[in-house]
């Protein structure tokens, strides 16, 4: 037994965890009280002590295609004894999570998407600000948030902000001579949580305890037991705290709060229900400098539904990541000039409103049912019509083939199982993410967002931890 009951406790090393951190060294004037990372921490080089050869993840995204990255989402079914019916998941265990391999990009909420949530982008624009620079590693402030505007009629077409951060991880390139920021082989200078906790533990106010999986959480006499085991010995290991921020993302703490709660009903997963096409330049667009990440974001609106989503270019780190750097070079000497230099992937988001997968945890594991609304299909025929003649302006032309929705879960956007609300009832928390029925236990991560929009939610995730962390403080003193 770890007795950390003087000291806060979070759980999980990800994007929502360094935000809390953050949020709980800024609110926080005990000097006393440390912060306590609890985490799997799963590197390249860990041995796990567990079978995982019947584990499978098959997701669209070039990321996962990487064997150097599988460390990334490997053991994560394993260990949560995950069943999936109607829906494709992934999670994470490795030391910072996803972001060791997330398409870096930042896309905040603007005051419409906002309105669900229990406070206004103006309440919070120093917030945005704050990790608009931890994520970027400058001193500017996010002055503007793109898309800020109550019409919903017209497209745009922009260019993206990115988590590009040259203070994180190594600024080497890799073995591919395509290697830049972003790669997709290395993900050069992208931001990384895992990195950027190894600063904050240089402090001593941060601690990290890695390499330990959380089984479950029960409360007792007003305290919390942890309970974990070593994820190379599978020793189980005790923590008894009195502050607990799950930061565990939208399925894991999910999970152990429906076991702290000793329910087996079932809670709401959000996801930002999709799909994906290609695009052929005809004209100029493919002469900008597009680099290797997305080049391009978008958005527009049919039906009153508003829609969001990004171009990528087939760069030559693509084709490398893919094929080896032999074959992608052959291959972009005799098809880049007219072909892959031409061509684009696009995906496109829906909010959450069109989503209606549930996850359940029981003592066999935990259950996601996933399926989208009926509405999806129609609204993304009508969507791609829209954007076919919007495109076509810009010089592009979207292909009649590869035209698809994405499988509930493939958005990788997951959020809303613990969700925030006004009058919260058993598995919600209150408007300042402290879980009904239980003192000092936060739901610190996406889990307590109410809602998704149409768009990677990355980025408000972080905003929502540190608003929890900071409310924490002001009204709960251990």
């Amino acid at each position: 037994m770890i007795d950390l009951s003087e000291h806060y406790v979070v759980l999980g090393s990800g994007l929502s965890a360094v935000a809390t951190i953050h949020g709980i060294i800024d609110a926080c004037k005990d000097d006393s009280r440390k912060i306590f990372i609890v985490d799997a921490g799963i590197t390249k080089n860990t041995v796990v002590a567990i079978d995982h050869s019947t584990e499978e993840v098959n997701m669209t995204s070039p990321k996962f295609k990487i064997y150097g990255n599988r460390y990334v989402y490997q053991y994560f079914k394993s260990l949560i004894n995950l069943t999936e019916s109607g829906f494709r998941g992934i999670g994470s265990l490795a030391k910072g999570g996803l972001s060791n391999i997330w398409g870096a990009g930042i896309h905040p909420y603007n005051a419409k998407e906002l309105s669900k949530f229990p406070y206004s982008y103006r309440e919070i624009q120093a917030i945005y600000s704050k990790i608009y620079k931890i994520l970027t590693k400058t001193d500017s402030d996010l002055v503007e948030v793109n898309g800020d505007s109550e019409g919903a009629s017209n497209f745009s077409l922009g260019k993206p902000l990115l988590a590009i951060n040259a203070g994180c991880g190594s600024d080497k390139p890799c073995h591919l001579d395509s290697c830049g920021d972003g790669c997709l082989h290395c993900n050069k200078n992208v931001f990384k949580s895992g990195d950027h906790l190894e600063e904050l533990v240089k402090s001593k106010k941060v601690e990290y305890m890695g390499g330990l999986f959380i089984n479950s959480i029960e409360s007792y006499k007003n305290q919390y037991i942890v309970k974990c085991s070593e994820i190379s010995t599978g020793k189980n290991i005790r923590i008894k705290t009195t502050c607990i921020y799950s930061c565990l993302g939208a399925i894991s703490t999910a999970k152990v709060v429906l076991g702290l709660s000793k329910s087996e009903a079932k809670t709401p997963l959000l996801s930002t229900p999709g799909g994906g096409f290609f695009m052929y330049s005809f004209n100029d667009f493919h002469k900008v400098s597009n680099g290797i990440l997305s080049c391009k974001s978008f958005k527009g609106s049919v039906s009153e539904i508003d829609f969001d989503g990004n171009i990528f270019p087939f760069s030559r780190n693509l084709i490398m990541s893919y094929f080896g750097e032999r074959i992608g070079t052959v291959l972009f000497f005799f098809f880049g000039r007219f072909f892959f230099s031409r061509l684009f992937a696009a995906n496109i988001f829906f909010s959450s409103e069109l989503s209606d997968s549930s996850v359940r945890n029981t003592n066999e594991g935990v259950t996601i049912t996933g399926k989208n609304s009926l509405l999806l299909t129609p609204l993304f025929k009508q969507a791609m019509t829209f954007l076919r003649k919007k495109m076509l302006s810009k010089g592009l032309f979207v292909l009649p083939v590869g035209k698809k929705l994405l499988q509930p879960g493939e958005d990788i956007h997951y959020g809303g199982s613990i969700p925030m609300k006004e009058k919260p009832k058993i598995n919600q928390c209150n408007l300042k993410g402290e879980l009904h029925g239980f003192r000092r236990f936060y739901v610190a991560d996406a889990a307590s967002m109410p809602f998704l929009a149409s768009k990677g939610h990355s980025f408000n995730s972080m905003v929502n931890s540190y608003y929890i962390a900071r409310e924490s403080l002001g009204t709960a003193v251990l």
